[in-house]
């Protein structure tokens, strides 16, 4: 573990030192893992920012997480964190990706002012495991937005207040029937779930999907 954080390290920092990424290395950290944070300049204690936390899991690192929304984030007074989860290559399910993402909020937590619940988007096998995190921890989530996900997790009642955004590519009618099955059994349970078609094949996370999350995580802080 210590030898693959550590090539992570040095991957990150090759790439936020030249390219594209240049322009995020401010908001670049490395400690408790690697992550980026925007924190909107108009903030006070009393009137904390909303925390919207992007995984992107195999679909992208935490630099193309950083990249796909941070305008958005900016546009609508979010503070955003992208961290790079090194718990597991596949996010679904790994518990040692949900200890590292219960790592770095704690430590921002600890230094910054965020109101107290924060929305999670994710993309693939990170969208799978933003909703089960919500199911397991809903005292601390507001809202929820995923995309190219293959199947839901079962529903249960504990999230009955939080808000879920699921994203279907117009093309990818190969989830279609999984995600649609899936929804009808948690609006059963009466769980606010609402499946919304995009462009794209979801072979990639979009920036339909980041503005859809965006707005959502801006609604669920109001």
């Amino acid at each position: 573990m210590a030898l693959r954080r550590a090539g992570l390290l040095v991957s990150l920092a090759l790439v936020t030192a030249c390219g594209p990424g240049a322009a995020a290395q401010p908001y670049y950290h490395e400690d408790p893992l690697p992550y980026y944070l925007y924190v909107p300049e108009d903030r006070s204690e009393l009137n904390p920012p909303p925390l919207f936390v992007g995984l992107l899991g195999q679909g992208g690192s935490a630099l193309d997480c950083f990249d796909l929304w941070q305008s958005l984030a900016e546009d609508r007074d979010l503070a955003l964190i992208c961290p790079e989860l090194i718990g597991g290559a596949d996010l679904q399910g790994s518990v040692d990706a949900q200890r590292d993402l219960g790592t770095v909020l704690t430590d921002v937590y600890a230094q910054q002012t965020f109101q107290p619940r924060f929305f999670l988007a994710g993309f693939g096998d990170a969208g799978r495991f933003a909703m089960d995190y919500a199911l397991q921890f809903p005292q601390v989530v507001s809202g929820v937005a995923v995309t190219a996900v293959d199947e839901l997790p079962d529903p249960s009642t504990t999230v009955s207040q939080i808000p879920f955004l699921l994203a279907l590519g117009e093309e990818d009618r190969e989830r279609k029937a999984a995600v649609d099955s899936g929804a009808e059994a948690w609006r059963q349970l009466g769980l606010v779930i609402r499946v919304v078609s995009i462009s794209g094949d979801d072979r990639r996370p979009s920036l339909d999907f980041a503005r859809l999350a965006a707005e959502l995580a801006s609604q669920t802080s109001r």
